[in-house]
């Protein structure tokens, strides 16, 4: 593969986090409502609940005052979705489509999964990061939301952004009418001046940006690195570099999940426990309910957030999106709040516990899984491999 040219972080960005629950939902609700020209929405799920209907109603809202709205769900993803929601989404004048079946007869490989989850506005505001649209990271009475964060970016890479939306949008085959035409020429410059690039994750298109963006994040830590990971297991390269890295002194922390959605994922990912823990780097998991984060810090000026697992499924079977920032103040206040988390809301998983809770059965299990996981992502990179229309 061909290593695509990279660009650089660019200055005069504002960016504000944002925690899964209420506020990520409502920033995204209000994003939309002040939009005057378009909207460019791309998620990998909506689900068909209150929190999936209140994004709707926004988008629907949004098209009834002539705004143009452009709507990309992944099929696989949004598979469930019944045809009296599609019927009112199509019927209210959003310019809608699914993104890519997941499997092409044609030659019999597998079509990449629109992962990334993004909505701009206008070409002057983007949130970028990993929450779907659905109840479960919105939170619920009596029931903790999924833990996962995003950003809202304003600035100049809000250009390279709405780049990347119209090319997937206009992908297939499509009329003239509902073909995205709008080019960002000029965007406002911010006096918080953070640097910031984003990066993606698009295996037909060449680009590994996000993995090359860790791997480069791991080989240069100098002091200390915080890794929240939904989904993690990393290729045999990204672990020898975070065991490097913690042989030249780095403090590592990775959290992950005490419980997840994907069991088999969490056998494979506990199955590495023991080569994270036999090189000095630390585990927590976090309790309150599913972890579903993807987000990375590193000496307290860099940090990553985004749609991207440290997995090959993220490499090779996914379009995905990053913000990288490089940014004293925010990524700093950033892991001040995965601190304050790991404090209050984790547990550490020391050598001596993880050996208690080790059996042979476990570890049978364990492997298993690890290798069902790499067989899979094996066999997804092959079937994935030849290039296709998506």
């Amino acid at each position: 593969m061909k290593r695509n040219s990279r660009h650089d972080y660019k200055e005069g960005h504002s960016v504000r986090l944002l925690q899964s629950g209420e506020s990520f939902f409502a920033a995204n609700i209000q994003a939309i409502d002040e939009a005057r020209h378009y909207i460019h929405f791309q998620t990998y799920i909506i689900d068909e609940d209150e929190t999936g209907q209140r994004i709707i109603d926004a988008l629907v809202r949004a098209a009834q005052r002539k705004v143009r709205v452009y709507l990309l769900l992944d099929a696989f993803g949004t598979k469930y979705l019944s045809d009296e929601f599609i019927t009112k989404i199509e019927d209210s004048g959003i310019l809608f489509r699914f993104f890519s079946p997941a499997f092409i007869t044609k030659g019999f490989h597998m079509s990449l999964r629109l992962h990334h989850k993004v909505l701009l506005a206008d070409g002057e505001l983007a949130i970028i990061g990993g929450m779907n649209f659905a109840d479960r990271y919105h939170g619920t009475n009596g029931k903790r939301e999924w833990l996962d964060f995003a950003v809202i970016v304003q600035g100049p890479e809000c250009m390279h952004i709405n780049s990347i939306m119209r090319k997937l949008w206009n992908k297939t085959f499509i009329s003239k009418e509902e073909r995205s035409n709008e080019i960002v020429r000029e965007v406002r410059v911010f006096e918080e001046n953070i640097k910031l690039k984003v990066t993606e994750n698009n295996w037909y298109r060449n680009k590994i940006e996000i993995l090359r963006s860790y791997r480069s994040a791991f080989k240069h830590a100098r002091h200390h690195m915080i890794i929240f990971a939904s989904y993690f297991l990393p290729g045999r390269l990204e672990r020898k570099l975070l065991r490097l890295a913690s042989l030249r002194g780095v403090d590592i922390k990775i959290v992950l999940a005490a419980e997840s959605d994907a069991r088999m994922f969490k056998r494979a990912t506990g199955f590495l426990y023991e080569y994270i823990l036999r090189n000095d780097i630390k585990i927590y998991e976090y309790l309150p309910s599913n972890l579903h984060a993807k987000v990375a810090t590193v000496d307290g000026n860099w940090c990553t957030i985004g749609s991207y697992n440290l997995n090959h499924i993220s490499d090779y079977g996914s379009i995905e999106m990053n913000a990288d920032i490089l940014d004293t103040t925010f990524a700093g206040n950033f892991e001040k709040i995965l601190l304050k988390i790991i404090k209050n809301d984790c547990r550490q998983v020391t050598t001596e516990e993880y050996l208690k809770r080790k059996t042979w059965f476990s570890q049978l299990r364990g492997w298993l899984s690890y290798q069902m996981i790499r067989f899979l992502m094996r066999l997804m990179a092959q079937m994935t491999s030849k290039k296709g229309k998506t």
